[in-house]
């Protein structure tokens, strides 16, 4: 999940998924890891091979924003940031940035991997469940234990409109 999050926000950066496939596929041989965009190593010292891949015959193409090579490095550290990672180095927890101010993780140990507000177990759709039922945001806010601005979040999110 944590990898595709990273990936999304390439994608969106108009990196075309043809040119970050091959640049996937060199960097599991160079780290020796499945899910290279969440390695260890591509946060620190090994994020080159990215960048320098992108010098390459195979990789020509891989960057094309007018900004050159460092749009993607910006990226990918500006991502991480929203990954807590395990002792093992791993992600454990994802905070959504789409979802500030509100802080909105997605834990696989806590509500079956659904988005929640962090510090509690109110999962997102719940909160903007009730706002499609009709419920007043100060009323689902007191009965839910969340924050005006949780409520106004989950309606923003989930339910395209501010509430």
């Amino acid at each position: 999940m944590a990898e595709a999050y990273v990936l999304d926000a390439l994608k969106r950066a108009g990196v075309k998924p043809h040119k970050i496939r091959p640049a996937l596929q060199r960097l599991r041989q160079e780290f020796g890891h499945e899910y290279v965009l969440l390695a260890p190593e591509l946060a620190t010292d090994g994020i080159d091979v990215l960048w320098d891949f992108s010098r390459t015959r195979a990789g020509a193409g891989l960057i094309e924003a007018r900004t050159g090579q460092h749009v993607i490095r910006e990226i990918v550290t500006d991502y991480l940031d929203y990954v807590v990672r395990a002792e093992d180095g791993f992600p454990a927890l994802l905070r959504l940035r789409s979802c500030l101010p509100s802080r909105v993780v997605i834990d696989p140990h806590r509500a079956f991997g659904q988005p929640i507000f962090e510090g509690g177990r109110t999962r997102v759709a719940e909160v903007a469940a009730m706002m499609k039922a009709g419920e007043a945001p100060e009323a689902i806010a007191d009965e839910l234990g969340v924050t005006l601005d949780d409520v106004r979040t989950a309606t923003r999110i989930l339910l395209g409109h501010a509430a």
